[in-house]
């Protein structure tokens, strides 16, 4: 797929709350013209990113943690992260890793490539035909609280 990339920046971990209805995770991307796009996600990820976020070290390893221990042991390290497709409200992403002199990507889910790009300090990207797709205005964040609320 072709096109653009640009960087984008996490703006924060909230939850949606729409009354009569369960609040749902969602993480938001900031692009450099402060675009915001909303990616729902699901809680234990929600609560993962926002860690990451805060620098916060759990006294056990979660899974992302536990893969960037892997990523340190095996002398690898993530290049890159896109978020390259949305096909039916369902974001797609790839991780560009380098290992031993050799690169390669893998497929994963949107939340747990930026959780893990989170820890080990690397770009987020996201093609601007994306972007532009699920770009909300700011008149829409209405009933946003917080994640930290939630776990306070």
């Amino acid at each position: 797929m072709n096109g653009t990339v640009l960087p984008v920046s996490i703006k924060g971990v909230y939850l949606l709350e729409k009354e009569g209805a369960v609040p749902v995770p969602l993480v938001l991307l900031e692009d450099e013209t402060m675009r915001i796009m909303p990616i729902y996600i699901g809680l234990s990820e929600a609560v993962s990113i926002n860690s990451a976020l805060n620098h916060e070290i759990p006294p056990r390893p979660m899974t992302h943690d536990l893969f960037i221990s892997l990523l340190d042991r095996t002398c690898s390290k993530i290049d890159d992260v896109l978020i390259d497709e949305l096909n039916e409200g369902v974001y797609y992403a790839r991780m560009s890793v380098s290992m031993n002199g050799d690169h390669f990507e893998l497929d994963a889910r949107p939340s747990d490539c930026i959780a893990i790009a989170l820890r080990c300090g690397s770009p987020i990207h996201v093609r601007d035909s994306i972007i532009s797709e699920a770009t909300i205005n700011k008149e829409d964040l209405t009933g946003l609280l917080s994640i930290d609320n939630y776990l306070s």
